[in-house]
């Protein structure tokens, strides 16, 4: 994000192993003198007779034909005055091109504003395959095939008075660039939860309403739309349940919006929910607030912002608490790293930031770095995996000052220096604007020993391959540092283009699309475009490399959302595809997925699940590793949360993810899952309303067992969540004691009076529930609002907070 430290402070070229063939430099001419006439006419365009080609064009000559096929990518397809010229091009061989428009000029001189288009087909009947609209830089980095003719159209410029001019050029892409980054903060926190306990709320009054930035690859939907056709179903679609099931050992509240509210003033949108578990803890981030529980779902520390963690690190990190969380248990070295980007609210500057845990206790102190990212771009979209030696980094840039994507960035830090307070180093490749949809590879083990920064990507959700990419990283002469795409593995065609809207909100929720803002109930963003955290990797020893992924694609040609999920392997000779497919049973929408494999060889695979029929519910299905190759998950979904119990919608905001997280318990093998599901807050119900639920599967248990602990009576005290909440007109509260002895149950308002006394008796050890209609100790039904319910059993105390809806 900022003014960065490079190696020199020089911009250094890496080796690329990606052949991109004859480098050929382009001359740009800009004379009146080189212009001709142009046509928007496709049958009578100009021939691009071969590459390097530039011409320029009068845009005083431009003509209009309202016949013209309209550019996808240009919001609503119009242009603003219509004026276009087309070129027609036929390659000899399939090649990677640079079509751009750099040096194109207003009559007065200005930097003109275009957009480009390429298509197939024949003049009357085209059908586009790419489409760029990023303001002032628009590159189109396009991958065309041999034999084919394309037609590419210019437009969006103004009608040519004083003779503006359009300057076209076809070349081939840039190269990857290096970039070698020293943080430019380091600190040592005390123990975050001395910091944490201590804090004030921030939270008074009314909230503000706010979204962390996604900002999009072009205004449709975030990629080109798919080359080979739009609404292409995958070869092959897993349209029904499996023959095992999974076992449900528990599900708890985790974070929601009301914390963001009570916490820091603010309601915000997307939740980014994610998490890990440890050996001893599960670890939840959210946009903005963190919340560490022990593995029985009780809280042990939050929710607390997330900046907490770079205290002692100064700088943007620990004065701006703005999103786009990660988390990451290191099994290899019994570690926690969390990181979130970093900006002020005029985005003058930006910054990543990581910490990691000085022990493998989350609540103790953290080493913080802060990576300044001014320079290059904006890092959005951050995801992190821990390898061999190092950390993997992918970041999605986009330029100020209009922010349009500026690719994508790969990088590696040095995993023994993140764990000290000392300076730490990231080499860093920013790629050309062809590559998107990446992912770093995080491994989970039990192998630790041979694994390299490895990453890969779905091409912007469109295509026929996944393509891995690794990084060689030398910390000790960072200068020498290489990156190579290793894999261009083949797989089913890729359709990530949903539907028309903007951005991808093509998920429906019952009633979408009725009601008037702000109370409108929203379609909600597929985001198709990209594989989905995590891509895990596992080393199982002797030659044996393993990596899932997912993401989400139109399952059945008519835009109906389903999760692509993939198994590759490494037996030492390269990466390839060893079994893939779509899971998209019934009529619902999937989407939003997350998946990991256990040290078993288990898939476990998590979801968000809404239809018109269907209201925001949170699935899980899986694959034993007894039907290992299938392609096929056994494991029958089970629906963790039910929407349809609740029937809350999201209104408001078209924002739902960006993510999930799957993470596969280190002790037991057993699967942790969170998500969000749609929520009231306290202060505008359904507007911005999200919560995240955390649930503890086994594949091949019994779906009939309840949800309960194992043993007759527990090992600890707990008071857990509430259910249902919200609720309306009661709910029930359940706790948990380990030894018999005097209970209190009390419930307090916002203001802490209290509202009723449920217990003061001797209960047994064992679980207990009691059960509270809304009315306070004299009878009287209260208001709708937050209330807070208090345990205590001997020298133990909890509070928990639900919520009342009249």
């Amino acid at each position: 994000m900022y003014p960065h430290d490079k190696l020199d402070q020089a911009k250094l070229q890496t080796q690329f192993s990606k052949a991109w063939g004859t480098l050929l430099v382009v001359l740009l001419f800009c004379l009146p003198v080189y212009g001709q006439v142009a046509n928007d006419e496709c049958a009578t365009a100009t021939v691009i007779p071969s590459i390097p080609f530039t011409d320029n064009v009068n845009t005083t000559l431009a003509t209009n034909n309202p016949a013209d096929p309209m550019l996808s990518c240009n919001f609503d397809g119009n242009q603003t005055d219509g004026n276009t010229v087309w070129y027609v091009w036929t390659p000899s061989a399939d090649i990677t091109v640079n079509i751009s428009t750099a040096g194109s000029t207003e009559p007065d001189g200005d930097p003109l504003d275009t957009a480009h288009g390429v298509f197939t087909g024949s003049c009357g009947a085209l059908t586009e395959v790419a489409c760029v609209d990023i303001g002032l830089t628009d590159d189109l980095i396009f991958t065309a095939t041999g034999g084919v003719t394309y037609f590419i159209k210019f437009g969006e410029f103004l009608g040519g008075v004083g003779g503006g001019k359009l300057v076209v050029t076809v070349d081939l892409p840039p190269e990857p660039e290096l970039f070698v980054l020293e943080s430019i903060r380091n600190g040592i926190s005390p123990p975050i939860r001395t910091i944490a306990s201590a804090l004030s709320k921030s939270g008074s009054g009314t909230p503000t309403v706010k979204e962390v930035p996604r900002f999009m690859r072009n205004p449709k939907g975030g990629r080109a739309e798919n080359a080979l056709g739009k609404a292409l179903s995958p070869l092959d679609v897993q349209n029904f349940d499996g023959t095992s099931s999974a076992e449900l050992l528990q599900i708890f509240e985790g974070a929601e919006n009301d914390d963001n509210a009570f916490e820091l003033g603010i309601l915000l949108a997307p939740p980014d929910t994610d998490g890990d578990v440890g050996p001893n803890h599960y670890v939840q981030m959210t946009n903005l607030v963190t919340t560490i529980f022990d593995k029985s779902g009780n809280v042990v520390l939050g929710p607390f912002p997330n900046n907490v963690f770079w205290t002692g690190t100064g700088g943007l990190c620990q004065t701006t608490n703005q999103g786009d969380p990660i988390v990451l248990y290191d099994e290899e070295t019994d570690r926690w790293l969390v990181s979130q980007f970093a900006f002020p609210d005029n985005f003058s500057r930006f910054s990543l930031c990581i910490a990691c845990s000085e022990t493998g206790d989350p609540t103790g102190r953290y080493f913080g770095h802060e990576f300044d990212f001014t320079d290059i771009g904006f890092p959005d979209y951050p995801k992190y995996g821990f390898v061999t030696d190092a950390i993997g980094v992918m970041v999605n840039l986009f330029t100020p000052p209009g922010f349009g994507f500026g690719g994508t960035g790969l990088g590696a830090i040095d995993k023994a220096e993140a764990f000290s307070q000392a300076k730490t180093t990231m080499v860093f490749f920013k790629l050309n604007q062809s590559e998107f949809g990446f992912l770093p590879g995080d491994n989970d083990g039990p192998v630790f020993d041979n694994m390299p920064p490895t990453f890969a990507t779905n091409n912007g959700g469109t295509g026929n391959t996944i393509d891995f990419w690794e990084i060689d990283p030398d910390f000790a002469v960072p200068a020498n540092s290489t990156i190579s795409e290793v894999a261009s593995i083949p797989v089913s065609p890729i359709d990530g283009d949903l539907c028309p809207a903007l951005r991808e909100r093509c998920i429906d929720q019952p009633g979408s699309g009725t009601g008037t803002p702000p109370n409108n109930v929203t379609f909600l963003e597929a985001i198709s475009d990209i594989l989905m955290h995590r891509l895990q990797l596992r080393d199982f020893g002797g030659g044996d490399k393993r990596a899932v992924a997912n993401h989400t694609v139109d399952a059945d040609g008519r835009g109906r959302a389903g999760i692509r999920w993939y198994e590759f392997r490494n037996g030492g000779s390269g990466w390839s595809l060893y079994q893939e497919n779509t899971f998209s049973p019934v009529r619902d929408h999937r989407w939003m997925g997350s998946i990991a494999m256990n040290s078993k060889g288990d898939i476990g695979l998590g979801y968000s699940i809404s239809s018109q029929r269907t209201f925001p519910s949170i699935g899980v299905a899986g694959q034993t590793a007894a039907r290992s190759g299938t392609g096929r998950l056994d494991v029958s979904e089970l629906v963790v949360f039910d929407g349809n119990v609740d029937r809350f919608v999201q209104r408001q905001t078209a924002r739902w993810g960006d993510y999930s997280a799957m993470a596969v318990d280190p002790v037991d093998d057993t699967f942790w899952y969170t998500q969000e599901h749609a929520h009231p807050n306290s202060f505008i119900g359904e507007r911005f309303g999200w919560a995240t639920k955390i649930a503890q599967i086994r594949l091949g248990g019994d779906l009939d067992k309840p949800v309960t602990e194992a043993e007759t009576v527990p090992d600890s005290y707990a008071l857990l969540q509430n259910h249902p909440n919200p609720f309306n007109p009661e709910t029930e509260i359940r706790f948990q004691l380990p030894e018999a002895g005097h209970v209190v149950v009390k419930i307090f308002n916002t203001l802490g009076e209290e509202i009723r006394t449920f217990a003061e008796a001797q209960y047994e050890a064992g679980y207990h529930s009691l059960r509270w209609d809304g009315k306070d100790n004299q009878g009287n039904s209260v208001a709708s609002g937050v209330y807070f319910y208090q345990l205590r059993a001997g020298e133990f105390k909890q509070t928990k907070r639900m919520n009342l809806l009249r």
